[in-house]
Order: structure tokens, then sequence, then C-alpha cells
């Protein structure tokens, strides 16, 4: 005996659309969530006249969806609203072509940064973040191939090489056509026009910024070494994640490869979005500066950074005696090594930009047992930063016990956000092209992140979201604030 089993069968009563998605799945969370947060941004920038356009909340709720179950071509998703029962209900049926969706995820940076901004406010008060954070930076492969990066003289010789074929063309049709027009450009013709206009706009960029070499396909992107060792066109995403639930309280893109200057912009990034500063910061040793030191401890923000040196010093990885194991005596201004010499100050280095460095030389090197341990030279040359002492502190912080259960927090809570964003969600490559439309991409990859970790915790608690949001925002309302207007703040770094 079977069910009926009939693909012709007619309905008397016309479907809901609340039944095509269980009770407990991930598209009602999104749902729930981008139903109330404000749009007024996004809204504001529709024309009453003219076709009536989607709505917005639909193409962000499709759109988000597509990101979280890694989707992201805009032609897929046109796809899945006709065939998926999830992208249905939220779509509500409507079929928005792939046009209308690239469009929109591509012309809003501002509204949707805001978005995400609300989505941590709710996350604030559903107290799911706490006072420490990790902050890390991830390479993203661009939307562009290694091979259009090129240098100065390879864009002359490429934009010298299509002005001399498309003459050569002009020539081939005067000798066809005589005075007479064809009806169409030839379109190889056209596509070298194109790639002329590329090739010029990346050349300028590359002059104006003083650059080695720019890519052609996205002007924006930079040749990075990727943890696999090879060179692509990328893009360095930056994230500040919160220890207690793994939340993304601020998120960034950027085209510099190295970390080192990232620090105090996602701090004030953190402060835009949560309206506060964190207690904690924990970062790797490619945050480690002098300058984010100071501008940490000017921010009484309790920090866990190593420096460049410290695992290797640590570890006794190093050929020679590390410099760790020089003891400094501030009072007599020198050094003692380790088989009790002393090293005493010798001359001072003038540096552009930079404290003076002082310079410290051993004259009893020639004496000493442990020379061939010290060093390969005559003597052994130790040099000092004015501003060592803070790298001295910091190192003492991080051997104390309560440093080093702190400090290895920081791998079990931003390091699963990047295995999660580009396992789970698939994403190690850009879709869209240039510094301003791809941090669109991230920051809705960010957002439904947090969507993800909101739904986890709602399963985890038996809570019901709905309720929860009705009274964050009604309590919102009642102190006066839109969250709009509570969010808004975020957007000014972008």
């Amino acid at each position: 005996m079977f069910k009926r089993y009939d693909q012709k069968q007619q309905f008397l009563l016309p479907f809901n659309l609340e039944e095509f998605v269980p009770e407990n799945h991930i598209a009602r969370v999104l749902n729930d969530i981008i139903d109330v947060i404000d749009i007024s941004a996004i809204e504001s920038t529709y024309s009453e006249e003219g076709c009536p356009a989607y709505h917005p909340r639909l193409l962000l709720k499709i759109l988000l969806y597509g990101y979280l179950i890694n989707i992201r071509s805009s032609r897929k998703i046109e796809q899945m609203t006709q065939t998926d029962t999830a992208f249905m209900y939220l779509a509500a049926m409507q079929k928005p072509d792939f046009h209308t969706i690239c469009r929109f995820r591509s012309t809003h940076l501002g509204p949707i940064k805001e978005i995400f901004s609300q989505v941590v406010t709710f996350c604030k008060e559903m107290d799911l973040i706490g006072s420490s954070i990790s902050i890390d930076g991830t390479k993203v492969k661009a939307n562009a191939s290694p091979r259009q990066s090129k240098s100065s003289d390879a864009l002359e010789k490429e934009i010298d090489k299509i002005l001399k074929e498309s003459i050569e063309t002009d020539k081939h049709e005067d000798e066809i056509y005589g005075d007479s027009t064809p009806y169409q450009i030839p379109e190889e013709l056209v596509d070298k026009k194109k790639r002329l206009e590329k090739i010029k706009a990346a050349k300028k960029k590359l002059d104006e910024e003083k650059l080695k070499k720019v890519n052609i396909t996205d002007n924006d992107a930079r040749i990075m070494k990727h943890k696999d060792g090879s060179k692509k066109p990328s893009y360095n995403c930056q994230v500040a994640v919160d220890e207690k639930e793994q939340i993304i309280v601020a998120a960034d893109v950027v085209n510099e490869e190295n970390d080192l200057h990232q620090m105090e912009p996602m701090i004030q990034n953190v402060k835009n979005t949560l309206g506060d500063k964190p207690t904690i910061v924990l970062a790797d040793a490619g945050y480690f500066s002098y300058d984010n030191v100071e501008f940490l401890l000017n921010e009484e923000i309790d920090a866990y950074i190593p420096d460049n040196f410290y695992k290797a010093e640590k570890e006794g990885k190093t050929r020679k005696f590390r410099k760790a194991l020089f003891k400094y005596d501030e009072e007599k201004d020198c050094y003692y090594c380790p088989a009790a010499f002393e090293i005493p100050f010798i001359r001072i280095q003038k540096r552009k930009g930079e404290p003076d460095l002082r310079y410290y030389v051993c004259s009893y090197c020639s004496k000493c047992v442990l020379k061939n341990a010290c060093t390969m030279s005559g003597k052994r040359t130790i040099t000092r930063d004015p501003r060592e002492h803070l790298m001295e502190d910091m190192r003492a912080k991080l051997n104390t016990e309560k440093g080093t259960e702190k400090y290895q927090k920081r791998m079990s809570t931003v390091e699963p956000v990047f295995g999660q964003m580009k396992q789970d969600r698939g994403f190690r490559e850009f879709l869209l092209r240039g510094k301003g439309k791809t941090k669109i991409e991230f920051v809705m990859m960010c957002t439904v992140h947090n969507i993800r970790k909101i739904a986890d915790f709602m399963k985890r608690e038996g809570k019901n979201l709905k309720e929860i949001l009705n009274m964050i925002t009604r309590r919102g309302n009642e102190c006066g604030n839109r969250w709009g207007s509570v969010a808004g703040m975020a957007h000014k770094l972008w």
C-alpha cells in the first residue's frame, strides 16, 4: 500500500508561503531579522516615478540567504527563486532577474554596512557580545587574473600594440568600404577599445599611487602572498570577533598586504558599531608595532599582541643568542651578555620619522668562550629603540599564566570564523571588482555569519526570535532611537 502520488493533482485551496519552509529553518531567522531592521537609507534611493521596483527587503533577503548557503551568483539566485522553496518563501514567489539582483548588490555599500551594524546591535541586546575581541585578517582572491597584473613598461607596450592594431584595422576597413560605413563595428575592434580604456585607467592608477604593478581587470587589487605560498591579486579582509559567541563586531576590506596599519582603524570601527571600545584585544604578531601598543595603552585597552620574534625566541629557534638573553641596565644604560660582559652604549643612529636608535657594542667578544654561539662578526652589536620597553612589558605580560591563557583564546575565536566563511560558504574569491564593491560582498558575508550565530543561539536556548526582536525594537523606539540612527555611525569609515 502506497501513499497517493499524482504530479498533476489540483488543489482546492491556494498554498500558504509559511508552509514552504520548516519552523526551525534558517531562512525564517533571516526573514524575521530583515523584517525589523531599518532600511530607510536604501528606500530613499528609489524614485516614486516609473515602474514599481522590487522591494529592497525582498532583494536583501534572497541575497543574504544566497551568501548563507554558498550561492553568490546573481544568475544562480534568480534561478533559485524559481526552483527552491526557501528562496520562494523569502521572495514571496516574485522572480527578480539577475540584472536587478546584481545592480542592487553593487550600489548600496553604505546602507548594507548599516544593516550589518544593526544586526550587531541586536546581538549586543541579546547578550551575545562580551568585552574581549580578537582582530585578524585573511587574504581573499580578487576577481582578476594574476597575468593581468602589469608594470608601467608592460602597460605602455600594450597600449602601443593596441593603437597600432587599431590603425591597421582602420586602414583595412578603408580599403574595403572606402567612404561608406559598415553597419556594425567589428567585434574584435570593440573589444580592443574596451581593453584600451581599462589599460589606460590602470596606467593612471599606477602612476598616481606610484605602484610597481597594477591589475588591469581590478585596479584596486594588489598581488598578495597566500598561506599556500601562491601570489594572487587579492584583498586583505579584516574582522574583529567577539570571544563570547564569535560574533563579528567590525569588518573592513583593505588592499594593504600587511596588517600593521589596521589596528587603529579596526578599534575605531568597533567603537562606531558597538558604541564603546573593547576591554581586551587579542591579535597576532602582524599587528605588533610600537605605535599600535602606544595607541592601545592610551585607549586603556588591555592588549595581548606578540612581536615578530617572540615565538621564535621563546621556542629557541634562533641560530644565535637571541636579544632577550641580553639584560638591559637602565641606570647604567648598558647591556649584559649571557657571559656577564658589559656591553656599553657607543653611538646613536638618526632615523627619519622614527626615534633615534641607540647602539651598544661589546669589546670582549674575542675573549669570550661563547662567541661562536653569539655572533659571527668580530663584535656583538645590540640596538635599542627608546620604545623597546613596550615590547618588553608586552612579552612579560604574555609570559604570565593569565597572559598565556588569554592569548590562546585568539585562535579559537577568530580562526573558526574564517574557516566557516571559506570552507562552509565557499568564500575564497570575490565576485565583484573594485574596493568599494568588494566591501559590500564582505560585509554581506559577515552579516550572514552573525545571523547564523543568532540562529544557533535561538536553537540552543529554545527562545522565540520574533518576540525578542519585537521587544528590542520596542525598547529602542521608547528610548527615541531608530535602529538606523543607532547603527548609522558605522558607515563613517567607509
